[in-house]
């Protein structure tokens, strides 16, 4: 059974149920609107509404029980949604004019196959552009973006989860931000958030158990970045991870690599905050439980912690500008406490066994 409903100033491309007992409903005001709909399976339910002129939106679900609704206002606005699989969920609000899911090609703009996932993709502003994503089981992802022209889904990877349990959320506010995930495993989490103009986070997960901004454990965020034309980059490969980034102000830089499992890199609230302008902070950790912290407060600090063994532990605070700081441990349970107060000061720790 299908229905099929109309406003008196719709415009319908295409809209098509197959099988026993599929629902799609499109309504369409305003002119040069596309709509496609093709259920294959059982109680699918489709909804769609288009409002200004020529936007265009394709649904493709297949399975049971598959639930998918797109709402887009404005002008221009295009997203592809396609489910396979059970139970899954995909709500889509697109505001504003020259939004896209999935890019030019579309290649995504939620895709998942696999069983109860859930998707949430809020756009508004002109000329954003979001990803997705899942395959496999239970996973959740959520990109909220307010403003022009942000992009979660560089390269495909806007949120890109492979896997079972996983949860991802990228919220961009602003303009000209760019956020992208992906994890590969299960039961990991990461968590996305930008305030301001021309910030850049990435984060690639691949293990189980691997962490951002699970509040469980008490880390608030994955990264966390106010201000503008911020970089923050996150690297996890392994089991049991832990990873933070907190930048407040202008053009500041983190890196986090931990490879192994069991290693922290987000004590507290974060493995590397930034208060202040131009810092730059990294965190290499190869091993086992490693733990290390950078704290910037000020401009133009430079701090690096490189550990590569076994329960080795660092900790860096810089309060003031221009201070540089360089630990590297290498070996087991070595540790490294660094206090940089004034302006200008220079140190480097070297231990190794």
């Amino acid at each position: 059974m299908k229905k099929l409903m109309l406003s008196a100033a719709a415009l319908i491309f295409a809209a098509v149920g197959y099988s026993q007992s599929n629902t799609s409903t499109v309504t369409q005001t305003g002119s040069g609107n596309s709509s496609s709909v093709i259920q294959a399976g059982m109680t699918n339910l489709s909804d769609v509404d288009q409002t200004g002129d020529g936007n265009a939106s394709e649904v493709t679900q297949s399975g049971t029980s598959n639930d998918s609704d797109v709402d887009q206002e404005g002008n221009n606005n295009d997203y592809d949604v396609d489910q396979s699989g059970t139970t899954n969920e995909s709500v889509v609000l697109q505001d504003g004019n020259g939004n896209l899911g999935g890019g030019p090609s579309l290649i995504w703009g939620t895709r998942q196959i696999g069983t109860d996932n859930e998707s949430s993709t809020s756009s508004v502003g002109d000329n954003n552009n979001a990803g997705t994503s899942q395959e496999g089981e239970r996973n959740m992802a959520v990109i909220d973006q307010v403003g022009n022209a942000n992009v979660a889904n560089g390269g495909n990877f806007g949120i890109r989860q492979i896997g079972n349990d996983n949860n991802t959320e990228i919220g961009q506010y602003g303009n000209g931000n760019f956020g992208t995930s992906f994890q590969t495993g299960n039961d990991n989490y990461f968590l996305i958030t930008q305030t301001g103009d021309g910030n850049t986070a990435t984060s690639d997960q691949n293990g189980v158990s691997n962490r951002g901004g699970d509040p469980s454990p008490g880390l608030i965020w994955g990264i966390r970045q106010l201000g503008n034309d911020n970089i923050a980059d996150n690297d996890q490969d392994g089991d049991n991870n832990t990873s933070g980034a907190g930048q407040y102000g202008d053009m500041n830089e983190s890196y986090i690599s931990q490879t192994g499992n069991d290693n922290i890199a987000n004590g507290g609230l974060f493995g590397n905050y930034q208060d202040g302008n131009n810092n730059i902070a990294e965190i290499d950790q190869d091993g086992n439980m490693n733990d290390a912290q950078n704290t910037q407060l000020g401009d133009s600090n430079d701090a690096t912690a490189t550990q590569d063994g076994v329960s080795n532990f660092s900790r860096t605070l810089q309060d003031g500008n221009m201070n540089t700081n360089v630990t590297t441990q290498t070996g087991a349970t070595h540790s490294s406490l660094v206090d940089q107060i004034g302006n200008g000061n220079n140190s480097t720790v070297t231990q190794s066994n």
